[in-house]
């Protein structure tokens, strides 16, 4: 059967310069309101301060783009936001609501 759910799509950018994206999925992990997550390593990108950062094979260093995606549950997902900000800084935020559908699994 296939289950149809209003929910809140949080995606969050960042790079991979701090050790900050395992402790921010634990934290979502233990959140009820947070239906799933997944992380994402980008090749190459640029941010704010107008450098491409890629990935060659003798940086050590590489501040490559981080892109956590998740599903919250919430009608107000500004509070998760808002949480979110406050546990990683430098990071950017996106969010639209969306339909996820999935079969049930008993």
């Amino acid at each position: 059967m296939i289950n149809k759910q209003k929910v809140t799509l949080i995606r969050i950018y960042t790079d991979d310069s701090h050790d900050h994206i395992n402790q921010l999925l634990d934290q979502l992990h233990q959140r009820k309101d947070v239906v799933g997550a997944t992380v994402f390593r980008g090749v190459a990108g640029f941010g704010q301060d107008r450098q491409i950062h890629q990935n060659h094979i003798i940086d050590l260093s590489s501040k490559l783009p981080i892109v956590v995606e998740l599903f919250h549950k919430s009608e107000n997902s500004d509070n998760l936001i808002q949480f979110i900000h406050q546990q990683v800084s430098h990071i950017h935020i996106i969010s639209w609501n969306a339909d996820l559908s999935f079969e049930q699994i008993d």
